[in-house]
């Protein structure tokens, strides 16, 4: 399990604000790890589902929420006072945050994010344990809130949110900030803590300042039918199908080097893309993606020993994915199968939406998607289409 230090250290690059943590799609897990990854993806699967059966209800199996920016919070286990702090809160040089006047002097270049980690430090002592760190989504802080056609609405991202009963409806009406506690940071130092994605929050008080989402998903509410279970049986097991004929060598088609990305790594953009274009992935489809990427990278450069080295290496791709033909033609199948037996537990889990409505400019949407916490490893289960189409329905004017 990595350190509190190092976890957040990876994202010290990225613009503030933006979610501490990668999580990978599910079906995605055997192009990064192989035959590693597609055990641990068939692991997750049947996870969820029989979280479904069970009707369980706990952390293992969470909806996603649509918050920003991610913060991190709680009593620093060295001082033991309360701080907020975006990713930079352990990072080389910390930007931790005591008081209103330390969130302006570390975050004054982005007034947005000083206004929502005032919020923060004011509201969040109001319900948080005497001991511990935490990381959650803003849902919403100030003004944030509307109130529309008698809901109140507030919209932290893409999504826009409101009460789909009268107890969440009442809670969000009073309450002055909005947050969602995803993960736990465990240790007594802050160099020793370790992150805890199914985190129990029993000991997080209730006030009426604080609107406060805990994770998981109450499956009690999710009901698969006969044809669903069905299809999902049927797709697991062409899955497994072809990694067990195939799985000594088909995932070893990946594995060819390059400067300007590894033939593993270009795979992973070009299905990104097909969820776009909607096109099914193919060989002929990776290729035509090879040369439009290193066409674009070649013409950017002048000096002609670069270009001779993207060229060369763009052949050298084309070359190895005209010898393993099948082999990436195989890897292709089995991402489809994976995806669509996420697909049928994504469509029986979004039916129950955890008390809230989601809606993108007026039009009612699915949630964003699930998370199930495999052997300490985050997955993504989201409809990949369905959520395309929200971030196109949410960029159209």
């Amino acid at each position: 399990m990595r350190s509190f230090v190092s976890f957040l250290r990876e994202e010290a690059e990225q613009p503030e604000g933006e979610k501490l943590m990668h999580i990978e799609h599910l079906e995605d897990h055997p192009i990064n790890d192989g035959k590693k990854g597609f055990e641990h993806a068939v692991g997750a699967l049947e996870q969820a589902h029989q979280h479904i059966i069970a009707g369980a209800h706990d952390s293992t199996l969470t909806m996603k929420h649509d918050g920003s920016p991610s913060i991190v919070y709680g009593h620093h286990p060295e001082t033991g006072k309360f701080f907020v702090a975006s990713k930079s809160a352990f990072n080389k040089s910390p930007k931790i945050n005591y008081s209103p006047k330390d969130i302006k002097n570390n975050h004054g270049h982005a007034p947005g994010l000083v206004e929502k980690l005032t919020h923060a430090l004011q509201h969040l002592p109001k319900v948080t344990p005497k001991q511990g760190v935490f990381q959650g989504d803003v849902l919403f802080s100030g003004k944030d809130k509307k109130t529309v056609g008698g809901e109140t609405k507030f919209t932290p991202n893409t999504i826009t949110y409101s009460a789909d009963n009268t107890q969440d409806e009442s809670k969000i009406k009073k309450a002055k900030f909005g947050v969602y506690t995803h993960t736990e940071y465990v240790g007594k130092s802050a160099k020793g803590m370790t992150a805890n994605y199914s985190p129990n929050l029993e000991n997080f008080k209730d006030h009426p300042d604080v609107y406060h989402r805990t994770p998981g998903h109450d499956t009690s509410q999710v009901k698969m039918s006969g044809q669903q279970h069905l299809e999902y049986a049927q797709h697991l097991k062409a899955a497994n199908k072809i990694h067990e004929k195939h799985g000594d060598y088909m995932y070893d088609a990946l594995e060819n080097s390059g400067a300007y990305g590894s033939l593993r790594d270009h795979t992973k953009t070009y299905i990104n893309s097909t969820v776009d274009t909607q096109e099914k992935p193919s060989v002929e489809g990776l290729q035509k993606h090879l040369e439009n990427k290193y066409t674009k990278q070649i013409d950017k450069v002048k000096n002609d020993v670069t270009k001779k080295k993207y060229q060369d290496e763009l052949a050298s791709h084309i070359k190895h994915t005209k010898m393993h033909r099948q082999n990436l033609e195989n890897v292709f199948s089995v991402h489809y199968h994976l995806q669509k037996t996420k697909d049928v537990l994504v469509h029986a889990l979004s039916k129950h939406t955890g008390g809230l409505k989601h809606e993108i400019k007026s039009q009612p949407v699915k949630p964003e998607g699930f998370v199930i916490n495999h052997e300490g490893r985050l997955s993504k289960l989201n409809d990949r289409n369905e959520f395309n189409r929200l971030n196109r329905l949410a960029r159209a004017k």
